[in-house]
């Protein structure tokens, strides 16, 4: 099976901090919304958490107070907000008090506010990540929906391209060909596609950082064992995140879902608060009604969309007829592209295209090209685009209508 198909399902296993300054937001890409919550988000953990530590510290130092020590200690030390806000909170209301005393009702108000306010950016951050999600797939249908621009479809081969060379006259000339360099096409298109692949791998990883974001501030009494669990997944993606190279990200994925998924969900079913995990993470799925691997699909077909339409950008402007070996290579494959997005239901369009891309890879990995990775990264999204799956997609494409 390939590794593609398990993650959807890396939910059921396991931000990047802000920079000292903030680039100025782009008031025209899809992620203002996203990037100023977060901005303010951590604008509330920077200014809060040293009011929280030193109200920590004032009630660590009344002697009521003494047994908690440990506790007080452990949540100044914590960067998490909502246990400091839940042990002051405590220890005040075991607190005797009077209606009179204002302090204790400004403090309580203020956790209160605190709490509403995180919330309210959350919720705000999750609204926004789902209409950006629903308007990238929105597109993706019309583009299913949209028949395919037909520059002259024929694949090129060596018969069609020696008889046309003969007929115009332009074998015994030299230097009518059009070539391409295969390593400088792919640094090119690598260049061209890193940021938005980024952005689309840290969607799904963002889906899942909430997801577990909201189960660990609803503080559930059944998972109270697995804190150190629930700490380390979120930690594995936010490194997963704030890995800035396109490449490199992906593989941080991959190779982690390879060398860890079979064996932690061994290990989680196997106990039981990591079934607890799993029941809440599922309950969470459906109470936001996430179809992962429907989103899954959807990401796929985004980035190949995305790699052939910048690909078909960068194939020389000359006539096709005149291109040489490797430029007719990346021709024909985009051709073969063209033409099963246009019959998704055709097996032999897909095998003819998967296979004519597999062989693309070998030839760069066989030269040991530089850029080769970016080949790679569409050889191995393509495995999960095929003829069944484009079927999911559609029913997807038909429920949003």
């Amino acid at each position: 099976m390939m590794i593609e198909w398990w993650l959807p399902w890396v939910c059921l296993l396991p931000l990047v901090q802000a920079d000292p300054v903030a680039p100025q937001l782009d008031l025209g890409v899809k992620d203002f919304q996203l990037e100023l919550l977060r901005e303010l988000s951590d604008l509330v953990q920077q200014r809060t958490e040293p009011s929280l530590n030193e109200y920590l510290d004032r009630l660590g130092r009344i002697p009521r107070n003494a047994n908690y020590t440990e506790k007080l200690s452990a949540a100044r030390a914590t960067p998490k907000i909502q246990l400091k806000v839940t042990l002051i909170k405590q220890l005040l209301d075991v607190r005797p008090h009077l209606d009179t005393d204002m302090e204790y009702t400004i403090v309580l108000r203020n956790l209160v506010f605190l709490n509403r306010l995180r919330s309210t950016l959350r919720a705000a951050e999750e609204t926004s990540t789902q209409e950006i999600r629903m308007m990238r797939m929105h597109r993706l249908c019309q583009q299913l929906d949209r028949p395919a621009p037909q520059h002259g479809s024929r694949l090129i081969n060596e018969e069609t391209v020696g008889a046309a060379l003969e007929q115009l006259n332009l074998t015994k000339k030299e230097g009518n060909a059009t070539g391409l360099d295969l390593n400088e096409f792919g640094a090119q298109l690598y260049e061209r596609v890193k940021l938005s692949g980024s952005e689309i791998i840290d969607n799904y990883l963002h889906i899942l950082r909430s997801l577990l974001q909201d189960i660990i501030d609803a503080d559930h009494a059944d998972l109270a064992g697995s804190s150190a669990k629930l700490d380390k997944m979120l930690q594995q993606l936010d490194v997963m995140l704030a890995t800035k190279d396109f490449f490199d990200k992906r593989q941080r994925v991959y190779a982690y879902l390879e060398l860890h998924l079979r064996t932690d969900y061994e290990d989680m079913r196997d106990s039981s608060s990591s079934e607890h995990i799993t029941e809440h993470l599922l309950a969470q799925l459906q109470a936001k009604g996430l179809d992962l691997f429907v989103i899954f699909l959807f990401s796929n077909f985004e980035f190949l969309d995305l790699v052939h339409e910048h690909w078909e950008q960068l194939l020389p402007q000359s006539p096709s007829l005149l291109y040489d070996e490797t430029a007719r290579q990346l021709y024909d494959l985009q051709q073969l592209y063209l033409a099963f997005k246009l019959d998704t239901e055709c097996e032999a369009k897909y095998t003819a295209y998967s296979d004519a891309l597999r062989r693309l890879h070998e030839r760069t990995v066989e030269q040991g090209q530089r850029n080769r990775h970016i080949f790679e990264l569409l050889h191995n999204a393509a495995q999960s685009v095929g003829t069944v799956t484009f079927n999911m997609i559609r029913a997807k494409c038909n429920e949003l209508r």
